[in-house]
């Protein structure tokens, strides 16, 4: 069966890594937009949904978990590869909203056969978005951060402020004080490539992260 092409679009904010998947993918046949961030490639799909996302996580203005977040909520249907130098293992680490993971450190080719696999398959609309985990950006980022931020429920579209901590990647539970649905949320926190590690789940009830585990 012959390699199927895909609208591919790269997001990464290290230039020269940016520039090289897409001279990469290019080469190989893929029609590919890059950006340098969450936000700048949110602007990119206003005009366009890409067949496959490759996102890095760990990035300044918008991070990937945000914007894996928002992308896996509007837009289900694409098939996302997050990717990280910060976190080992072959699965999608807990409450990453994406169908594959790549370790930056694992090689190229592993990347090319995820790349191939995402232009093979044909994602439904199924609704399971819901319990996609809210990532949150604290406004300064040390240990003694403590505060409110204003979180939107995405089921009844309402907003009601939240207390949150700058917690280590875990994943907590809180309910929308207007519909009481369940909404699952995290603090983005800086990453150290050369600390790799996993998430921790603070509830493991959530339906998202056991798809995640899978």
């Amino acid at each position: 069966m012959p390699d199927l092409k895909a609208r591919l679009l790269i997001v990464e904010d290290e230039p020269t890594t940016r520039m090289l998947l897409t001279q990469i993918f290019v080469a190989l046949g893929h029609s590919v937009q890059s950006a340098g961030d969450g936000f700048a490639a949110l602007e990119l799909m206003r005009n366009g949904t890409p067949d496959i996302l490759l996102s890095d996580l760990n990035m300044p203005g918008m991070s990937g978990f945000e914007l894996l977040s928002i992308v896996r909520r509007k837009s289900p249907e694409i098939y996302v590869i997050a990717t990280s130098g910060a976190f080992t293992g072959g699965g999608v680490p807990n409450g990453i909203a994406a169908d594959a993971f790549h370790e930056k450190a694992s090689g190229l080719r592993y990347l090319f056969e995820m790349v191939k696999a995402g232009a093979r398959v044909e994602r439904i609309r199924d609704g399971s978005a819901g319990s996609t985990p809210i990532w949150i950006s604290p406004s300064r980022n040390d240990a003694a951060f403590d505060g409110h931020v204003l979180i939107s429920c995405p089921e009844c579209l309402r907003s009601f402020s939240l207390s949150v901590g700058a917690d280590d990647f875990v994943i907590h539970e809180a309910i929308c004080v207007h519909c009481e649905s369940s909404i699952y949320y995290a603090t983005v926190q800086p990453m150290n490539p050369a600390r790799p590690h996993r998430f921790q789940c603070e509830k493991a009830a959530s339906p998202f992260l056991d798809e995640a585990v899978a």
